[in-house]
This record gives C-alpha cells, sequence and structure tokens, in this order.
C-alpha cells in the first residue's frame, strides 16, 4: 500500500462523490490538451480519462509515477517525473486547461506562475486550502481581501465551485479545501504599466492590513498625490478595488515615483 508522505504535502482525495462533482466542473473534452499537476495515485486522472482519450500530468513522487505507469495504460498517459516549480514556461504552454489537487505548502508559488501562461490557457481548476480559495475570491471590504486577491483577480476570474471537507482525503488533513475555478482575462479595462511595480504597490498597501493607506504609503505618496487619484487616505488598502491599485501603479509609474 502507497502511503502519503508529507515532504510532498500528499493527502489523497478519496470521496466518490466528491471526485464525480468535480470531474463535472472540469467538464473535460476530448479535444482539450489538460495538463494535470500533482496526479498521485489517479483520483482525478481515471475519471478524466473515462471522458477523454489522453491526459499529460507531473508528478515529483516516484513511487506515484510507478502507480500510475502501472494502473494506467501507455495510450492514455504521458508522465513527467519533475518539479512544477522548475519547469518551464515553454514545456507548459501547449496545453490549454491545467488542473489539480496542489500540495498546499506550494500552491501560492504555483498560481502566481500560472500567471505567465494565461496568454494559451482556457482555464485552470485547482484545490487549494480553503482559507487561500477564500483570499483568492474575496472581495474588497472583506477581512479575507488582500495582496493575493489583487494580484490574481487582476488576471483571472475566480470562482469557488465548493467546498471539500477533510474526511474526503486520505490521511485526512487538518485544514477544510475548495475547488476553484480560474479563467483567464482576455480584456482589461485598465492596466498596469509595469508588473513588478505593481506587485510592490500591493505588497506595501496591504503590508499592515489595519493601517490607513496613507501610513503605509508614508513618504511616498502625499495628501495631493491622494487627492489627484481620488482616493481617501484614511482608506484601507482592503477597502480599496483592484481598479484603485492599478490607477495607484499607473500614477506612481506617470509620475516616476519609485518604491
Amino acid at each position: 500500500m502507497i502511503k502519503a508522505k508529507k515532504k510532498f504535502g500528499q493527502n489523497f482525495l478519496t470521496d466518490t462523490s466528491i471526485i464525480k462533482e468535480i470531474i463535472n466542473h472540469i467538464n473535460p473534452k476530448e479535444k482539450d490538451r489538460i495538463l494535470e499537476i500533482g496526479p498521485g495515485m489517479g483520483a482525478l486522472t481515471k475519471p478524466i480519462l473515462s471522458k477523454i482519450s489522453h491526459i499529460d500530468v507531473i508528478e515529483i513522487d516516484s513511487d506515484m509515477v510507478a502507480h500510475l505507469n502501472k494502473t494506467v495504460a501507455d495510450s492514455q498517459i504521458s508522465i513527467m517525473q519533475d518539479d512544477i516549480l522548475l519547469m518551464s514556461k515553454e514545456a507548459l504552454r501547449s496545453f490549454d486547461r491545467i488542473i489539480g489537487n496542489l500540495p498546499y505548502y506550494i500552491s501560492t508559488e504555483i498560481m502566481i506562475k500560472m500567471i505567465d501562461l494565461i496568454d494559451s490557457k482556457k482555464d485552470f481548476h485547482f484545490m487549494f486550502q480553503r482559507e487561500v480559495a477564500e483570499r483568492i475570491a474575496a472581495v474588497p471590504g472583506t477581512k479575507c481581501y488582500g495582496r493575493l486577491s489583487v494580484l490574481i483577480q487582476y488576471f483571472f476570474t475566480a470562482e469557488i465551485l465548493l467546498h471539500i471537507p477533510a474526511d474526503a482525503f486520505t490521511p485526512a488533513p487538518k485544514i477544510q479545501s475548495s475547488f476553484v475555478r480560474l479563467i483567464p482575462k482576455k480584456d482589461f479595462d485598465l492596466t498596469f504599466k509595469d508588473m513588478d511595480n505593481f506587485k510592490k504597490v500591493i505588497k506595501l498597501a496591504f503590508h499592515q492590513k489595519r493601517k490607513t493607506i496613507k501610513n503605509n504609503f508614508k513618504n511616498i505618496l502625499d495628501e495631493k498625490d491622494f487627492n489627484s487619484l481620488g482616493i481617501n487616505p484614511q482608506d484601507r488598502a482592503e477597502n480599496l478595488s483592484i481598479s484603485t491599485f492599478i490607477n495607484i501603479e499607473n500614477y506612481m509609474y506617470g509620475n516616476k515615483i519609485s518604491l
């Protein structure tokens, strides 16, 4: 019997009703080129292969690779034994859909990596720790809204499709999970001027969430700047829209204000 390895953050999804619901949400089609990250023992892989003829997977654990080689026909699966965080963008560009039950300890890093691939993707379906999923999908004015919300929602339309209890996994984790759909945005009403600068703006804005935007941008933006931007300097970052953060970045870029 294969045991889950803590070093890879493994928890195997075993609840068949949850698996069926996830597959229905993904709705795989024969023409799709799907990449699954971290297939493990194939809880999602095998049901997907009942709907399409082939899937590509990336799996870091040699035991899982061996299991998949034994239980799935070679003609149905292409297995890359590798670390998703070390794979080049070029190696990932040929897929139009990416799915996965992500290792929670690196799920945010994987999601940030996916930003570089949105131009060639139809959608992403990922399982996250529920807390992370709620941060990803949070709206302004809520306690979960923060740096990750702004960054991900700039690039994606995010939707939590279902919450998954701990007992749906073996071994059961200490937290709940959520399954999320992310659809890359094709059209933007507003765009940032510089990606690194945009990241710096939102990082600084949420550096101390309970402080006002004026305090977090102390010695960088003054009252005149906030008036020009139409921002109440007494507001907190959690109350500002994504478009407001874009405006801040554009303003700083245009006025050569550096961070």
